[in-house]
């Protein structure tokens, strides 16, 4: 084994002492600081080395001028063709020499395109709903029980009215999310700005299933506000509008909070937006101007004066109306990312692996801040 390979052995070592080091593990911490002087050493044995190796080869050499020989013609376009070069970003050029009985091939000058088509943007739930940060893997929360009693006017010398309520607390683990992907070195290092896109790619696909995630943990929640509506009576349209709207005014009248969020089924919001009224007008506005050609066309994301937040995460027919601050996201140091040189059989096939990882948990901090709206089939 040489030197090289016995430096990455080590930085193996130490990687897969991380979790053992990061729980204290007094064993783990002794190994990996040995470790760590051991790799400073061995990178500056191979970095002495390499400086030798350059000096050796730099002795006894002449540097050559390159009007100490005739340059031929294609010597002549290739080196105009460098000096263009320069001049334009991104631009390659190679020269291709053949033996005289060959056919020479011509100097090509090649751009690359880096506007790839990668993912858009996207909105997050976590971002519509109250977010805290944890140092462990569980957090215990607390929630209100039912208010008792009521404050009363009291005469002179009366008896005071005695209200009371409790707080139960609650236990939650931290959940992982994680993918990986794996790609090649010459990905990373002839064209970064591909690698870039797919770390954005894995970010874009892993707040996907993170979104998920919240929505199911709130909606699954037990205790939670919840009623119906039947669609067989006029338009389901009208009623899916009249339950939210009840949903809206519950949680006004049952918390200390205003509804924030609407998240419902892309179909059923398909169904609002394509719902008229008698005079075929569309009740969320036309499609080049707002209802009955009254202003200019608004993007119809706001019902009730709540905006609306659109997931397949939700089941068609059910709606989830919330409050920002009955909803809790906490996550332990955000998402992490990390590149592995020497994973698996990577060095092997000249491949790098991409992982991303994020721990999170989420609650329904007040019950009453969230409400559960459902079809009853009818």
């Amino acid at each position: 084994m040489n030197k090289t390979e016995e430096l990455a052995a080590k930085k193996a070592e130490l990687e897969a002492l991380k979790e053992s080091i990061e729980k204290d593990d007094a064993e783990a911490i002794t190994k990996g600081t040995q470790l760590k002087a051991d790799i400073e050493k061995l990178t500056a044995e191979i970095k002495q080395a390499e400086e030798k190796e350059a000096l050796l080869k730099s002795i006894g050499k002449e540097e050559k001028k390159e009007e100490d020989k005739p340059m031929t013609e294609l010597e002549m376009f290739t080196k105009k063709a460098g000096e263009v070069n320069r001049s334009l970003k991104g631009w390659s050029v190679s020269q291709h020499i053949k033996a005289a009985t060959d056919v020479v091939t011509g100097v090509q000058l090649a751009d690359i395109d880096r506007s790839v088509s990668g993912q858009p943007r996207r909105r997050a739930v976590r971002d519509l709903f109250t977010n805290a940060t944890i140092s462990g893997n569980a957090i215990t929360f607390f929630r209100q029980g039912a208010y008792e009693g009521d404050p009363a006017v009291v005469a002179e010398n009366a008896k005071k009215p005695q209200n009371s309520t409790s707080f139960n607390p609650t236990t939650l683990a931290l959940s992982k999310i994680a993918a990986y992907i794996k790609e090649t070195d010459e990905i990373v290092s002839d064209a970064p700005f591909l690698a870039s896109e797919v770390k954005n790619s894995l970010l874009y696909h892993l707040g996907v299933v993170e979104d998920g995630h919240i929505i199911s943990a709130i909606g699954g929640t037990s205790g939670i506000q919840n009623g119906t509506y039947g669609s067989g009576v006029g338009s389901i349209a009208t009623n899916i509008v009249e339950g939210i709207l009840y949903a809206i005014r519950a949680i006004k009248s049952a918390s200390p909070y205003d509804a924030s969020v609407v998240i419902l089924n892309p179909a059923d919001m398909f169904t609002l937006l394509t719902a008229k009224d008698a005079n075929d007008q569309y009740y969320g506005g036309g499609y080049f101007t707002s209802a009955y050609a009254q202003g200019n066309y608004v993007a119809p994301y706001v019902i009730w004066g709540v905006p609306c937040f659109e997931s397949a995460d939700v089941s068609q027919g059910d709606v989830l109306i919330c409050a920002k601050q009955a909803v809790k996201v906490w996550s332990k140091g955000g998402v992490d990312v990390k590149l592995y040189e020497q994973n698996e059989d990577d060095a092997i096939y000249n491949r790098v692996t991409l992982l991303a990882e994020e721990r999170i948990a989420c609650a329904v901090w007040d019950l009453n801040g969230v409400y559960l709206l459902e079809s009853d089939g009818t």
